[in-house]
């Protein structure tokens, strides 16, 4: 589709941000507040666009044999099909929970897929529970935003779909509000906690670590008394608020006494309470690096069901498993993500090489080589990937990338003080601006495009040092452990180590480097084991 939901994002814009702008550009974030709505009319006009058929109907079960599905089986008769990608979100198996109140559902008004994940159980697919919750959506008008703060925005003109042009629509403008709860906010929560389905045994499945509910603060973090809160616009009617860190699945009542703690919140009618999920989802070792399922030809899985927490990092395996999906389908070979590449291939990397023990959040943090890859390079780091799913790229990112490869060029032969301009873009306090004024050539070349350019000089020391580890680890890859039978017998490594890796009997030393358990000196303890002090 080309882009599909970063022309749906600029489309259905609310307000954007930068984040992390107080750090250096490597992690610096686009972020945008969306109309829910709008964004779904836009995608579904993509799909209607591009000729794709969408059938409203819950699938029960996959069709054909273990080792190549030919289709789905819904109550409506089956759809036959070339390659299916499973993308349950939370309705595998889905479980919704607030207070004592217990149902079925993927989430509220939604019915769950348990016939579908019975079907994948039937084949030998391993499920797991996770668990996720949502905060009360709140009546916009009855709310008190006089006793809140404003987010200040950055403002209309960032593109997620390419270059920005004056004809782009960015959407309606909203504001975005900052609010706090208080003691009295905790003391509510710890009164309703009797009822709660988390603490009470009820969800056995575990939640995200970075987005816990507000009881999990409560429990977590007993002296912290104040917490943020964003009250964020879901939609440009402004009708309905969504108060972003007020996850909960506490009783009606209790949260109707929390909001009443909370300034700017006094007042607030309520549309819909906060609850949580329990669903299914498939732990490492069920599907490979190109998402396709382990021991089937034609079957792909993406989003939540591979363990990962929502929205971001659902909607990037969903494009990978749906272009492998359709290369299946055509008689291709499909394609990969490459780890030093893009946050996409450490993502992937991590959940078929590591695995994860809770819903899988994306960080900078978990790339080895983030000073690479950067949201302002994306274009060109991105290109050879998409040119082998889709065979060409857009215009827009072929103009870029070429626009890059000249300042790269013009920077390596104009010279200035004696020195290259590529030299002189190393200094910490060269910027873009500096080398325009040095070469009028560089005038020529998109702002923003030259400022990458100069990123990728400042940052290419530490670059080349992380291949080089990279480098490193995939020697490492090929140095197997199949000779130790027992690990407690090696002394140069912990006991903890030991213990570890008898438990988890990795196949490589790579693995090995993987797990949490195992340390550097750990490592340089089985190569002197294997090898006798000899480097790999």
């Amino acid at each position: 589709l080309g882009g599909a939901m970063a022309r749906s994002a600029d489309g259905a814009e609310l307000q954007f941000r930068m984040l992390n702008v107080s750090k250096g550009p490597a992690v610096w974030g686009p972020r945008k507040q969306q109309d829910l709505q709008r964004y779904m009319e836009l995608q579904r006009r993509e799909l209607e666009n591009a000729g794709v058929r969408v059938l409203e109907v819950e699938v029960l079960a996959l069709e054909g044999p273990e080792d190549r599905v030919t289709g789905v089986r819904t109550r409506h008769g089956v759809v036959p099909a070339e390659s299916v990608v499973v993308a349950a979100g939370t309705f595998l198996g889905g479980r919704l929970f607030r207070g004592r109140e217990r149902w079925a559902g993927g989430r509220m008004g939604d019915a769950a897929a348990n016939a579908l994940e019975r079907d994948l159980v039937s084949r030998m697919f391993h499920v797991k529970r996770f668990k996720t919750g949502t905060p009360a959506r709140l009546v916009a008008s009855t709310l008190g935003t006089d006793r809140m703060r404003v987010q200040e925005e950055d403002g209309p003109g960032y593109s997620f779909a390419g270059r920005p042009s004056e004809s782009r629509e960015w959407g309606s403008r909203r504001t975005c509000w900052i609010t706090f709860t208080t003691s009295e906010t905790f003391r509510a929560a710890e009164e309703g906690m009797d009822t709660s389905p988390l603490f009470g045994g009820s969800i056995g499945g575990r939640g995200p670590r970075y987005c816990p509910s507000f009881e999990d603060k409560v429990r977590r973090f007993p002296g912290r008394k104040s917490h943020r809160i964003f009250v964020e616009p879901m939609g440009a009617d402004g009708r309905l608020a969504y108060p972003s860190g007020l996850s909960t699945s506490l009783s009606r009542e209790t949260q109707m006494r929390m909001l009443r703690t909370v300034p700017g919140m006094e007042r607030a009618e309520v549309a819909k309470f906060g609850y949580a999920v329990e669903y299914g989802w498939l732990e490492r070792g069920e599907f490979h690096r190109t998402l396709r399922a382990r021991g089937v030809e034609n079957l792909f899985f993406a989003g939540q069901v591979c363990g990962t927490s929502g929205y971001e990092e659902a909607a990037a395996l969903g494009v990978l498993a749906g272009a492998n999906a359709a290369r299946a389908a055509a008689g291709l070979q499909p394609r990969e993500p490459e780890r030093m590449e893009s946050y996409l291939g450490v993502m992937v990397d991590d959940l078929v090489g590591k695995g994860t023990l809770e819903p899988y959040r994306l960080f900078s943090s978990r790339s080895e080589n983030r000073l690479h890859i950067r949201q302002d390079n994306a274009p060109v780091r991105m290109a050879p990937l998409r040119r082998q799913l889709f065979g060409r790229l857009p215009d827009w990112q072929e103009d870029w990338c070429e626009s890059l490869s000249r300042a790269e060029e013009i920077m390596s032969r104009a010279r200035s003080e004696g020195k290259s301009l590529a030299e002189l873009a190393r200094r910490p306090d060269t910027r873009a601006v500096d080398l325009a004024r040095l070469c009028p050539e560089l005038e020529e070349i998109p702002r923003d495009i030259l400022e990458t350019a100069v990123l990728d000089q400042k940052y290419s020391g530490y670059i080349r040092r992380a291949h080089a580890r990279r480098e490193q680890m995939e020697r490492m890859e090929r140095v197997r452990l199949d000779g130790i039978s027992d690990y407690m017998g090696i002394d140069l490594i912990t006991i903890e180590a030991r213990q570890a890796l008898n438990r988890s009997r990795p196949r490589t030393l790579g693995e090995a480097a993987r797990m949490p358990s195992v340390r550097h000196s750990d490592l340089e303890g089985l190569m002197i084991h294997l090898f006798g002090g000899c480097s790999t």
